[in-house]
């Protein structure tokens, strides 16, 4: 939190990363390019419309490697396309911006791994447009080599931010959203706290399309002991209660509404109406 100063509330948890000989990350961004997803509800609502995500990128390396393993920015000195657009698929290409192989370690901006050495990158303009010259890959670990590292993402907004579903709002049209107006699938689950104790309300799935981590528990609200919580969400999203040690099961969200009771032995269940408050 001190290093970008934005607080820890922002931070998603350390990911400790190793690489063995030969292995590599291609090029990606470590924000969401919401016109790459023009029909999937869910992301653009995860992503707040474009104004929630990955701020910017700590990344750390562990050990000393003598060959490969280098982190490359290969849009590096690239020119910013359309600069005063707020972005959109009409920006993400001009001349002298083309897209570099995603494989490819032989341009831009390499940093080589050194024991101690920390790098932190923006992903994102002041004006709240991602910057796709921050793509970058990791570049493959040579021969008998193993890389260690660590990245930590900082957030624009407090993880525990969990955005409603805004019909017609301006990024839309501006990121070439295709989908329906009315979201489909979209749903409301409500958890009534009968537990004693205070509760945080988890998601369960990855922040991004193409994360893949099933444990990954994203806190999206806390209700109170005695009172009830009400969340907006898509068909099929798990949610589940915790509070100190004690974890609940999961209920997934069904259309139009889910309504969800925790009782004093920390089990969630579905009711059929929402208890009152």
């Amino acid at each position: 939190a001190q290093l970008p100063r934005v607080p820890a509330s922002h931070n998603e948890p350390v990911q400790l990363l190793r690489y063995g000989e030969g292995q590599y990350y291609h090029g990606h961004m470590d924000w969401t390019e919401l016109e790459l997803y023009p029909d999937q509800a869910e992301v653009w609502q995860r992503a707040h419309f474009g104004h929630q995500d990955r701020l910017a990128t700590v990344f750390w390396y562990l050990n000393d490697v003598e060959a490969g393993g280098e982190t490359a920015f290969p849009k590096h000195g690239q020119p910013i396309c359309a600069p005063k657009s707020r972005g959109g698929p009409d920006t993400r290409r001009c001349p002298g911006s083309e897209d570099p192989d995603m494989a490819s370690c032989d341009r831009g901006l390499r940093i080589r791994p050194r024991a101690g050495s920390v790098v932190l990158w923006y992903n994102y303009h002041a004006s709240g447009r991602g910057d796709r010259n921050a793509l970058h890959i990791g570049c493959p670990v040579g021969a008998n080599l193993t890389k260690w590292s660590a990245n930590k993402w900082v957030n624009i907004k407090p993880l525990s931010d969990f955005a409603a579903w805004v019909d017609d709002h301006p990024a839309m049209r501006r990121q070439g959203w295709t989908g329906p107006r009315a979201a489909a699938g979209l749903c409301r689950i409500s958890f009534a706290n009968r537990a004693g104790s205070d509760a945080e309300v988890l998601w369960r799935g990855g922040r991004r399309p193409d994360d893949g981590d099933e444990a990954n528990l994203v806190s999206v609200g806390r209700v109170e002991a005695g009172s009830t919580l009400s969340l907006d969400s898509f068909a099929g999203h798990e949610f589940l209660l915790r509070a100190g040690a004690k974890v609940s099961g999961a209920i997934a969200c069904r259309p139009p509404a889910v309504h969800a009771t925790l009782a004093a032995d920390f089990v969630l269940r579905e009711v059929p109406e929402p208890e009152p408050p």
